[in-house]
């Protein structure tokens, strides 16, 4: 309840603010578990891809220390937001992961793991490849437009820029063995990236 309630006070201040444009939800499968993987350059783009989704919640991974801040932490549990440790193989993350996967539920993941400000693409981890080809859960590509131009470097209030998500087809994913997941790592990873890419470029 807590969740519905703030996503749809979010939409209308979105919708007011920044005239949000989603394209493309049709791709995200209605029913099953499923790993979104876009671009991340601000910290709008969590609320940006709750809207995407649709009437799905979707699961959020976020730097551990933010979830030990007082009444916000609290929040952002409440939104389904589970803390990972960045710079270390969280195994208790990757297994609270695979819970969610198994349930069938929805899953964000931003494959370069950090804020690239810049409107570029930074380098991606194997991290959204490595869970898919683990259980075989299928990847939707979602790009994200304009929310690092929001609250650029030196800016005090946020700018009323329009925001854009673009949302592309599901890629699909077999399940591979410990043996041939690293190469096919790679393959999938720089497939997800250019996708991104491309919905970003509108293409």
């Amino acid at each position: 309840m807590f969740y519905k309630l703030t996503c749809t006070l979010l939409v209308l201040i979105f919708k007011l603010l920044f005239r949000y444009e989603i394209t493309g939800r049709q791709h995200i499968p209605r029913e099953g578990s499923v790993i979104l993987a876009a671009n991340h350059m601000s910290y709008l783009d969590p609320i940006m891809i709750a809207f995407v989704s649709g009437s799905r919640p979707v699961n959020f991974m976020a730097k551990a220390e933010l979830l030990k801040i007082p009444v916000f932490g609290w929040i952002l549990r409440k939104l389904n937001t589970f803390p990972i440790k960045r710079g270390l193989a969280d195994k208790g993350a990757i297994a609270y992961v695979l819970r969610i996967l198994s349930r069938g539920e929805v899953l964000l993941i931003f494959p370069e793991g950090t804020r690239y400000r810049n409107g570029e693409l930074g380098q991606a981890h194997p991290g959204v490849a490595s869970i898919a080809l683990k259980t075989g859960t299928p990847i939707v590509p979602v790009g994200i437009i304009g929310t690092d131009q929001v609250m650029p470097n030196g800016s005090r209030l946020p700018r009323p820029v329009k925001l854009r998500a673009r949302i592309g087809q599901p890629i699909t994913v077999d399940k591979a063995d410990a043996g041939e997941r690293k190469e096919k790592e790679i393959e999938l990873t720089e497939r997800i990236m250019k996708e991104i890419s491309n919905l970003i470029a509108g293409d």
